[in-house]
């Protein structure tokens, strides 16, 4: 980008200074010096916050436009991401470029814009999200001194706030179709391009180019890319949307132009001038009374021109509106008098006695203000003292209370007065005496200083452990003698009280886990989140299962449970048991999710997806996989929502969400409920399934039995393989309250009858992974490759195909190369080649000959803490006689010494490691440039076949997903 020749000279350029990251590094600079920095490419100058309790939900948007995350602090900066996505002259966007330095007022200020965009003609835009109703007087002056330090450094500036309604609506929903994947169908598109040539309705365009499943995938990629047009601003999507080719008809004004055009506001001359000048008319409403022709009459209908009067012995009459506002003597005399509605519910709380007496009142008080007893007849006239043509309001309140006073009530004239105001005013219940209800304070007399350092002691007791109100009466003297507050405590009785109604419905004496639980809930009032297609938003968490599984060599321990589950059809698209959940067990899942459930020995023919409600022969032309699969649907996610747990935020997983194009959203800190789907489908498995499995311990110690560990137990792969079947088999084909249908709310789906009906409108696109893509998903490290190959944790890997002692080419991370490993099975890595494509070379631990059974990486931790300074070897020795002590048994074999006992973590150790099977193993690799040394010529103690690895049961890395047609 060349320099801007307006820049040159301008005190502006030396006014702000720019602070960013530039390849790890931290850079400050002038604004003239770093005006033409590639800021598309920069990293985030701030990171996000998820607090508790916060507004604004941060997160990741995987743009189509960079192939990568871009961060965005609030939903509507998401809007406007995908705004940018959509837009064809973006090429690069960035998020949170830099820090803006300036001196205002002096005072020292800084903003952050919120993105930086390169359009393709080179030309840079700086882009502020803030919605107008938000933006005070401060954030007003950091964007007006932003907006100059653009224009002195030749850059756009805009300020934009929400989007169009409408058009957002409909570009989310695009939004899900604008991956490539969408779009791999080519014969497809080009029937639907053919169709489209001449306008037409969406539905019935995509019954012409074929089955909507395959088609609709397509159609809605081509309107994102712009192959397609329809009018996005108009109406929602549907199957009447009038859908053309981008050389067709025009669809309308986009949202975003059409707040560009200006209109005359009033008062801009013409007529606009002459509009001022004119008043309002007196509003006629139905009810009313009005003077007309001499005479008072009441409103009967209204329309836009005739009035309808009330009249004599002729009956009603119409007259025009413009006669009737014309007429010298018209005005509106007065509105009939209506009567609230009694709230019963008060009035029903109220003594007999206080009803009866109110209802008396309204008898006397209607006859004055309409002259008639209600309990009189319909014939009846008004007495004469009473008629409201003969008397005023006030003579008929004086006789009231004369008569009433005469009658032996003592009653003035201001006491008929006051229950007639109250009466208009509230109804019934004005006239009620409410002494017996009157509302209290809500502590009474106790000061306002003793209530408010109570409840500051119950705030402090949310996350501490449970205490008696004993304690809290004490922190209360404590806090209020902290405040130096002199308000003294009342006595030990009254703080009781005053415990019991600041803790209403929140007991002090119950278990910590419930006062969490309610003090981290949703605060009303809260969002809904509202999703409408599979894998729109997937939410994803691991809990420890309630059940004993046997171990390796007999050790007995729980294990967790990591699942997750579709919002829109509540479907359980993958969920794995494993020891401790790590971040390759939350890759397994996005891998699982993607990949149909093939049929297990031993299950029955029920359970094939062929025999259920979703559509398996329409979807099995789309994906060959289905062919053998169970009854599951296959879901790709769209977004993943997930808490803040190690597993989750890892980097580890959020590259794998890159990988696979997903949307990453972090809930808020100490909010479950804001993931409850996946919380309650945890907390549902220990219900339905976990309680009758043997070895079920219940929530809690409270809940356990005895003698669980005696009793027959499963192991961890028999356990995940009943969880599988009974996920196909149960979950699936029962009825969900939360899958109803709008139109007949007594109708409830399960999770694959709501896919059989979802997928009609959203249609399917399969995601396969083979081997290379499975590799991905496994934790990457940065290392040098040496002339003995590669070091992890003191293990040495080495293979035929490593380029050794050079520089990796990635500037970023200074040489090193990048590896993927496994931590279930340590036995090899996978090195990616940075100086060829990109492919991988497998490279194998150096001892793997000496030690056949492969070992993860709980065992080497727990072995390297043993022997802080031993060797490899040593550390290598004493891994492999720890998972050979294991399958030995604490007796020995054959008459040998007996072993030394092995101590309670030991065994856990070995038995925890064996449990979890390692990932699938890659195949080969390709031959490289670099020569294969020839092989040393075997050795006697070697000869021995290596130890058989056996995968994790997925899907065969080894077979081709895509059978070419």
């Amino acid at each position: 980008m060349g320099d801007p020749l307006h820049a040159y000279g301008d005190p502006l350029l030396h006014a702000f200074d720019l602070d960013f990251f530039e390849r790890g590094q931290r850079r400050r600079v002038a604004l003239g010096t770093g005006w033409n920095v590639r800021f598309e490419d920069v990293q985030p100058v701030r990171g996000f916050r998820w607090n508790k309790r916060a507004r604004s939900f941060p997160g990741w948007y995987y743009a189509v436009t960079t192939g990568d995350h871009v961060g965005y602090e609030s939903w509507l900066e998401r809007d406007r991401l995908i705004l940018l996505d959509f837009a064809p002259d973006v090429v690069g966007i960035a998020s949170q470029p830099f820090w803006l330095h300036w001196h205002e007022a002096g005072e020292r200020r800084r903003h952050a814009p919120d993105y930086f965009v390169r359009l393709a003609d080179g030309r840079a835009r700086v882009v502020d999200v803030r919605a107008g109703d938000r933006v005070d007087e401060r954030t007003a002056e950091a964007f007006a001194a932003t907006g100059r330090a653009c224009s002195a450094a030749g850059w756009e500036f805009a300020h934009v706030g929400v989007p169009d309604p409408v058009f957002m609506a409909n570009l989310r929903w695009l939004a899900r179709y604008r991956h490539e994947r969408c779009g791999r169908e080519t014969e497809t598109a080009g029937r639907l391009l053919e169709v489209f040539r001449e306008p037409r309705p969406l539905q019935a365009g995509a019954g012409e180019a074929g089955d909507a499943l395959r088609v609709l995938p397509v159609l809605f990629h081509l309107m994102w890319t712009g192959a397609l047009g329809a009018d996005l601003g108009g109406n929602l999507l549907g199957s009447d949307t009038l859908v053309h080719t981008s050389d067709g008809m025009a669809g309308g004004v986009v949202p975003e132009v059409r707040g560009l055009l200006r209109r005359p506001g009033p008062g801009r001359g013409g007529e606009g001038s002459r509009m001022r000048g004119l008043s309002r008319p007196a509003r006629i409403a139905v009810g009313e009374r009005v003077r007309f022709a001499g005479q008072v009459r009441a409103v009967l209908a209204v329309s836009a021109r005739v009035v309808t009067l009330a009249g004599g012995d002729e009956g009603p009459r119409e007259v025009p509106l413009a006669m009737l506002l014309g007429d010298e003597g018209f005005e509106v005399v007065g509105s009939p008098v209506r009567m609230p509605l009694p709230p019963v519910s008060l009035l029903d709380a109220l003594p007999e006695q206080a009803r009866e007496k109110a209802l008396w009142w309204e008898g006397h008080i209607l006859e004055v203000l309409h002259g008639v007893d209600p309990a009189a007849g319909a014939d009846a006239r008004p007495r004469p003292e009473y008629d409201p043509a003969r008397c005023s309001l006030t003579a008929r309140e004086r006789a009231k209370a004369a008569e009433l006073t005469e009658a032996g009530y003592r009653v003035s004239v201001s006491t008929i007065g006051n229950f007639r105001r109250r009466y208009q005013a509230e109804g019934l219940l004005g006239l009620a005496d409410r002494r017996p209800v009157r509302r209290k304070p809500d502590f009474g007399s106790v000061d306002d200083a003793v209530v408010a350092a109570m409840r500051q002691a119950v705030e402090e007791g949310e996350e501490d452990s449970t205490r008696t109100g004993t304690y809290l009466i004490w922190r209360t003297g404590e806090i209020l003698r902290e405040n130096g507050e002199t308000a003294g405590l009342p006595s030990q009785s009254t703080l009781y009280r005053l415990l019991a109604k600041l803790t209403h419905g929140h007991p002090v004496s119950a278990t910590a886990r419930n006062r969490r639980s309610r003090a981290h809930g949703a605060k009303a009032p809260f969002g809904q989140w509202t999703v409408f297609a599979p894998g729109e938003v997937v939410q994803i968490d691991s809990t420890p299962l309630d059940v004993l599984v046997r171990l390796d060599d007999g050790v007995v321990g729980k294990v967790e449970l990591t699942g997750m589950t579709d919002v829109a059809t509540r479907t359980v698209t993958a969920a794995v048991v494993r020891p401790t959940t790590k971040a390759v067990d939350a890759s397994v899942l996005l891998a699982r999710t993607v990949t149909p459930e093939l049929m297990r020995p031993g299950w029955v023919d029920a359970l094939r997806m062929s025999r259920s409600v979703l559509p398996h022969r329409r979807l099995l032309d789309i994906d060959e996989r289905l062919e053998h699969a169970a009854a599951k649907p296959v879901i790709v996610p769209e977004m993943i929502v997930c808490d803040h747990g190690k597993a989750f935020i890892s980097r580890n997983f959020r590259a794998s969400c890159r990988f696979l194009e997903i949307d990453f959203q972090p809930t808020h800190k100490a909010s479950p409920f804001q993931k409850g789907h996946v919380e309650k489908m945890l907390d549902s498995v220990g219900t339905l399934f976990a309680q009758f499995v043997a070895g079920y311990t219940g929530r809690s110690t409270d809940h356990r039995g005895r003698g669980l560990e005696q009793r027959p137990l499963w192991s961890l792969p028999e356990l995940q393989g009943l969880l599988d079947e009974w996920l196909v088999a149960t979950w699936q084909n029962r009825e969900h309250d939360g899958l109803r249908d709008p139109l007949h709310p007594g109708r409830s789906f399960t999770p694959n009858e709501k896919y059989a009906a979802l997928v009609e409108a959203c249609g399917y696109v399969p995601v396969a992974l083979g081997a290379e893509d499975y590799i991905e998903l496994l934790p990457s490290a940065w290392r040098a490759v040496n002339d003995y190959g590669i070091r992890i944790k003191r293990r040495t890997y080495d293979g035929p195909g490593l380029i050794r002692r050079r520089h990796s080419g990635v500037a970023e991370k200074k040489g090193l190369w990048e590896i993927h490993h496994d931590p279930y099975d340590i036995s090899r890595i996978w090195v990616r080649n940075h100086h060829g494509d990109g492919e991988w070379i497998e490279a194998t631990w150096k001892h793997l000959r000496h030690t056949p059974v492969p070992f993860g990486e709980l065992a080497w931790d727990h072995a390297a803490q043993g022997l802080p300074e031993g060797t490899e070897e040593e550390i290598a020795e004493a891994a492999a006689a720890l998972l050979t002590r294991a399958h030995a048994g604490p007796d020995g074999q054959d008459g040998e010494a007996r072993p030394k006992k092995r101590t309670r973590r030991d065994k856990r150790v070995a038995a925890r490691t064996k449990a979890a099977p390692p990932v699938v193993t890659p195949p080969p690799s390709a031959p490289h440039t670099a020569p294969a040394p020839e092989p040393d010529p075997p050795r006697a103690e070697e000869e021995e076949p290596l130890a058989k690895v056996i995968p994790l049961g997925l899907f065969d890395p080894l077979a081709d997903p895509w059978k070419t047609r």
